[in-house]
């Protein structure tokens, strides 16, 4: 799982033009039940077989009105949800390093990788790049 989730975030930071991309989060789960969650769009629920690179993709695009909040998909790697607002409890445990500047969509990511029923989380920005998230700590990340 770990290797899809990266070679669709590297493909999807390599291809999508820098001043269009309002970055991406990215939620794998096994479940959805005991997950934060809430809706910000009536379009967030994903109907069918969609492709996950081009939902993702356009959901990554300032021109698209649901750019913001979280994707999520599921363990069989099959995207259920966008435009997701993805609101985890603190988690004291999980290591963040705060000089560094990073925003809510980051720490959501992190705070998010320590729930119940979730596998990974990652983020992508142009600032930082991608980064990975598994139980509280960075699993991977590229500036690039």
């Amino acid at each position: 799982m770990k290797d899809r989730v990266l070679n669709l975030l590297k493909k999807l930071k390599k291809e999508v033009p820098g001043n269009t991309f309002t970055g991406t989060g990215i939620v794998i789960y096994e479940s959805l039940d005991e997950l934060p969650l809430f809706l910000m769009s009536e379009n967030s629920k994903v109907e069918g077989n969609a492709d996950v690179y081009s939902t993702i993709l356009e959901s990554s695009l300032a021109t698209n009105p649901n750019h913001d909040g979280f994707n999520m998909v599921n363990n069989e790697f099959k995207i259920t949800h966008r435009n997701v607002y993805f609101a985890p409890p603190i988690n004291r445990e999980a290591f963040f390093d705060s000089s560094n500047g990073y925003g809510t969509r980051y720490v959501a990511a992190l705070m998010g990788s320590t729930i119940s029923g979730v596998l990974l989380t990652a983020v992508v920005s142009n600032s930082y790049g991608i980064v990975v998230f598994e139980n509280g700590k960075v699993i991977w990340e590229s500036k690039q």
